[in-house]
């Protein structure tokens, strides 16, 4: 264990640690923008997708604004905070969309 400890603080290997994050992060957004296109495209029709998304953006863009002007009160870890109850928030308004799909599925069969 402290050969392996030893082995990863060196400075190369920190640097190939943090190129290989770099690739994974890069491949996820990579993945991530056209698979997100494709459900757009296949649940919003072209008359309606702007305005949704614009919708969409609203919320976001105040809560941003928010937290930019309220940073000295919240300091980074108070930010990070509200990023991470947003994203809890998401998660579980996904999760209800997708019971709710499946239940519609389920009494349309």
């Amino acid at each position: 264990l402290p050969k392996l400890l030893s082995f990863l603080s060196s400075p190369g290997s920190l640097l190939a640690i943090l190129v290989s994050s770099l690739f994974v992060f890069e491949s996820c957004v990579g993945m991530y923008f056209p698979t997100i296109g494709t459900l757009r495209s296949k649940y919003f029709p072209d008359s309606h997708r702007s305005v949704v998304m614009n919708l969409f953006g609203i919320p976001l863009n105040a809560m941003v604004v928010t937290v930019f002007l309220s940073i000295e009160k919240l300091g980074t870890q108070g930010a990070l905070g509200v990023s991470t109850t947003a994203l809890a928030l998401a998660t579980l308004c996904g999760l209800k969309l997708k019971k709710l799909v499946n239940d519609e599925g389920a009494e349309s069969k």
